[in-house]
């Protein structure tokens, strides 16, 4: 296993540790108790216990299986629920209590837009007073909420793992209070038989969490072909979410979550609706939305006053990948990765006042939208209209323009110490086959094109020792007039600074493998406007070359995450002015164990206030530090290009909307695990008097400090000094044996606290 996979999978588990621990992080997490002290040898595990397999207590269950068998109404207009339920293993569930479950029922009413649309709205209803909750500019007017159900008398236990469910609501005899409140606000309540209606469930108490619903319609009994407006697949929602749970966890199904949220149900104290077309839109753009931008709050009162303000949060991929949400047949062709709907494409083809206002909120754009109907919208958003269609509006130009350039390091010559690296490339468009004329095409050399070409060493883990430069980054070139055409489409650039054989200070030679690397963004005008060109980011590409392989063949990096993982959240990562692209083995180049940020603090025009003469920007620790600043006692600050800005990654800034214990939902199968390869170095903190000498510098152990990324406290510091881990030592020091980790005794594999276990709740 990689060395970097190790550092990454004891970054997650003390993760873990915090996130079962709670916030600031504990020694160990939950539950799992304290392995013997270093030194001891292997942990002897306890004798499995086998559980009775006719015995499945409900309030114990990791997973529920639950099925609505069938829906109807009796005598009274009220809706009888017959469902049933067992564990993952299919054993019956036989202690459900009624304080356990809850019931929603709504109808899916006809939209003036067409067959093909509709809106959800709730029989059952609560008013909500305005209460002023120590927020300011509370609404002023009750409004009806859409609840649950939870009628103790109702529910009745068969004995077999199978219930019955009897609602208290009478369809057609609602309390007249919530009909008065609803008539003010123009909701209609109605019961409507022939209207797809929608029984859904949650459970409560146990560990397990699941929300069956069952889609029918009164007057004829149908539950095949009926129409139930699908718009986005939960398991969509979970390539970020790593579950959607919402509200105490117990909401995890969209077809439950619109059964409350529709447009009948408003935030009484902010005055927001609550109709999902609208919340998810406005949360998900947060800091992004006009009306943000104009110095409003985008906020929602929730549950005892506690206020969610939205207002700073940072979607993670562009906003007008609305596909990545809502994917039918058409818009969502050709991506494995989502689940496809049978409404899924309406985004695309119904423009509404609620969907497009959500985002589109600024003054301008309220006002036309108020000055329209819904039916008015698709004379111009449409193919044939004035405006395009919608999907039109949405194209992310800049994207679909870097599909033009596929860049590729064909060879990599003259690599051995004392030799300066020749790397020979190409960049091509793959939609025409043809090769890029990078020294005379505009695109790579006209004004704010950029296109760079480097070598880093070595990938037992990249430090770059040599490299003649003030930090430990890869070297470069950017001078494309020195690039030689090969006349073949292809190029050759030979590297600035040689492959450092130790004649040279700090008097170390490279040894092993190294990496060649391109990236960098060259220039397009992508709509034909005034503004001109736009960087378009480039894929990075990259090579592996032999330094002093025995056998001359080279040997790569380890592999610790999935590009593909960070995607699924991401979509595309595009970071340093577009300059790094969908590339990781580019990315730990630089981020790697010896870089820190001190020459950029020495300028820094907005210092950091963390008290630190330099942080480390090894990959291993910044991306955990980064995502789990909900978790960290301590905000990890960086300072970024030219000193100009410090990024300052704190819970109001960063929201990571996955489960942080869950390390696969970046890295690897056995990407997080332990113990970490000999190769792994130790963390930089202290780059000495002399940076481009590592014998001085103040290091990190290496599991310390991928596990301290995450859990920072001095809790979890402490416990990890106890087992070896070490804050201020030297590279030298662990090379030597003098200094040594025994993490792997508790947390290794097969070990009483294995990371992958506490780790991987999957």
């Amino acid at each position: 296993m990689g060395t970097f996979t190790r550092n990454w999978m004891m970054a997650a588990t003390l993760g873990l540790l915090v996130a079962c621990g709670g916030g600031g992080g504990g020694d160990r997490a939950a539950g799992v108790e304290p392995g013997p002290p270093p030194g001891n040898g292997p942990v002897t595990p306890p004798p499995p216990v086998i559980p009775d397999p006719e015995v499945a207590p409900y309030a114990e269950q990791e997973v529920l299986l639950a099925t609505i068998t069938s829906v109807s109404l009796n005598d009274s207009n009220q809706a009888v629920v017959d469902f049933q339920l067992t564990n993952g293993d299919g054993i019956a569930i036989t202690d459900l209590e009624p304080g356990n479950v809850r019931f929603t029922i709504a109808k899916l009413q006809a939209s003036e837009l067409g067959s093909m649309t509709g809106t959800w709205q709730s029989y059952v209803n609560d008013i909500e007073p305005p209460d002023n909750w120590g927020v300011t500019d509370v609404g002023t007017e009750d409004k009806l909420q859409a609840t649950y159900e939870r009628n103790e008398d109702g529910l009745v236990n068969n004995g077999d793992g199978t219930y019955q469910y009897t609602f208290a609501t009478d369809l057609t005899n609602l309390p007249a209070d919530i009909l008065a409140q609803a008539e003010v606000e123009g909701l209609d309540l109605s019961y409507q038989a022939d209207r797809t209606h929608r029984v859904a469930i949650q459970f409560d108490g146990a560990p397990g969490k699941t929300n069956p619903v069952y889609d029918w319609i009164p007057a004829t009994g149908a539950t095949s072909g009926v129409f139930n407006m699908d718009i986005a697949a939960t398991a969509n929602c979970n390539n970020c979410h790593d579950p959607l749970a919402m509200h105490g966890s117990g909401r995890v199904e969209v077809q439950y979550c619109v059964t409350c949220h529709n447009a009948g149900t408003t935030d009484a104290h902010s005055t927001n609706t609550l109709n999902m077309k609208v919340l998810i839109h406005k949360l998900h753009s947060g800091a992004n939305l006009p009306s943000v931008g104009a110095g409003e709050d985008y906020y929602i009162i929730g549950f005892r006053g506690s206020k969610h303000d939205y207002s700073n949060l940072h979607f993670p991929q562009d906003i007008r990948n609305c596909v990545n949400c809502h994917a039918g047949s058409a818009t969502g062709e050709g991506r494995d990765d989502l689940v496809l709907t049978a409404q899924g494409d309406n985004w695309a083809e119904y423009a509404s006042s609620a969907a497009c206002g959500s985002c589109h909120d600024g003054e301008g754009a309220q006002g036309h939208i108020a000055s329209q109907e819904d039916t008015d919208c698709a004379s111009c958003h449409s193919t044939a209209g004035f405006a395009g269609s919608i999907a039109d509006s949405h194209r992310m130009l800049v994207a679909e323009a870097s599909e033009q350039f596929m860049a590729e390091v064909l060879a990599v010559d003259n690599t051995m110490p004392g030799e300066q690296p020749v790397v020979t490339f190409r960049i091509s468009n793959p939609g025409t086959g043809e090769d890029w004329d990078i020294k005379n095409d505009p695109a790579f050399n006209g004004p704010g094109a950029r296109l760079a070409v480097g070598v880093a060493w070595d990938t037992d883990d990249y430090n770059n020792i040599g490299n003649q430069g003030d930090n430990a980054s890869s070297v470069q070139t950017t001078d494309i007039a020195s690039f030689v055409d090969n006349g073949d489409g292809s190029y050759s650039v030979t590297m600035p600074v040689a492959i450092p054989d130790g004649s040279e200070a700090p008097g170390i030679a490279a040894t092993g493998s190294g990496t060649a690397t391109i990236e960098g963004h060259p220039v397009l005008d992508v709509d034909d406007e005034e503004e001109g060109a736009e960087s378009i980011p480039l894929t990075n590409a990259h090579a592996y070359f032999s330094i002093d392989e025995p056998d001359g063949t080279a040997v790569s990096r380890r592999s610790a995450v999935e590009l593909d993982n960070c995607l699924s959240c991401h979509a595309k990562l595009s970071l340093h002015g577009g300059n790094r692209n969908d590339n990781i083995e580019v990315c730990v180049t630089c981020h790697n164990p010896r870089n820190t940020d001190k020459r950029r603090r020495e300028i820094a025009m907005d210092p950091p206030t963390d008290g630190k003469d330099e942080e480390s920007i090894d990959f291993k620790t910044m991306i955990h530090g980064i995502h789990a600043a909900a978790i960290r006692d301590n905000p990890l600050e960086i300072v970024g290009f030219g000193g100009f800005t410090t990024h300052r990654f704190t819970e109001e800034e960063v929201h990571f909307p996955g489960d942080l214990s869950n390390c696969t939902t970046c890295h690897t199968d056995s990407g997080y695990t332990l113990p970490l390869a000999d190769s792994v170095l130790g963390t930089t903190v202290d780059t000495g008097a002399d940076r481009a000498d590592p014998a001085d510098d103040v290091v990190v152990t290496p599991t310390a400090a991928v596990c301290s990324a995450c859990h920072d406290n001095q809790v979890a510091r402490s416990h990890m000094a106890s087992n070896g881990g070490n804050f201020a030592t030297s590279q030298a020091a662990i090379d030597s044996g003098e200094v040594v980790e025994q993490c792997s005794v508790c947390h290794g594999s097969g070990r009483n606290a294995d990371v992958s276990v506490v780790h991987n709740p999957r």
